[in-house]
């Protein structure tokens, strides 16, 4: 009697492994998704033009009090940005200080961006430079 209980049972759960397997794709068949988009397109980039610098100068924290760092630096831009910041960079093309900007309200002009050193570990000011090493002003903008 054994023998022919074996395919009856096999028989059975194949028949309800195969309903089940049904069931599960009739729920993953309902599903719904929202509609999205992807796509590339070109744009014209242009330079921000940079006009109005001017240098924040603070006396150095060191062992000789006559040096003169570079704390901040302002700066008008001929059209509005939401990022700004700026680089200060050596002979070499290094970058030697530098911090981040933001809109000056107070200013008459236009597009006039304030700039602060940024500041590292501790509030040491990582961004500052010596007056002596700067050559050079790296402005980066996006609006």
């Amino acid at each position: 009697m054994r023998r022919h209980l074996v395919p009856k049972l096999v028989g059975a759960v194949v028949l309800l492994a195969s309903l089940g397997g049904g069931v599960a794709s009739a729920f993953t068949a309902s599903n719904t998704v929202q509609g999205s988009m992807a796509g590339e397109g070109i744009g014209v980039v242009s330079n921000y033009i940079v006009t109005n610098v001017h240098y924040t100068l603070i006396q150095a924290q060191g062992q000789y009090d006559k040096l003169v760092d570079i704390g901040g630096v302002s700066f008008t831009l001929n059209a509005p940005a939401t990022q700004v910041g700026y680089g200060l960079v050596n002979s070499g093309n290094q970058n030697v200080g530098g911090g981040q900007c933001t809109l000056d309200t107070t200013s008459t002009v236009a597009n006039t961006y304030t700039c602060t050193a940024e500041t590292g570990n501790g509030g040491t000011p990582s961004g500052y430079a010596a007056v002596s090493e700067v050559t050079g002003l790296d402005v980066f903008a996006a609006s």
